[in-house]
């Protein structure tokens, strides 16, 4: 058997993106302010970065989005998704 040989047992497994959709999250602050932000993104990534970031207390960045934000989990109630209506 070879170093670099590709035998049945080892497939490779490759994933298919993710399709993206416009997203409206809206954000429930404890001081009972309301907020609605619109983001283009994968909803289930979306809403696995919201709770890894509930769970740990570190800020979610928004990096690629126009203009990039992030949302701070201490200051947040409660976050709702929905998809968004043009």
């Amino acid at each position: 058997m070879g170093l670099f040989t590709n035998s049945d047992n080892m497939a490779h497994h490759y994933s298919e993106p993710k399709p993206v959709e416009p997203i409206e999250m809206l954000v429930e602050y404890h001081d009972a302010t309301r907020e609605t932000i619109t983001i283009t993104y994968n909803l289930e990534e979306l809403q696995e970065a919201v709770a890894s970031s509930f769970e740990s207390g570190r800020c979610i960045n928004f990096v690629s989005a126009n203009p990039p934000f992030f949302i701070n989990p201490r200051w947040i109630k409660k976050i709702t998704f929905r998809k968004a209506t043009n």
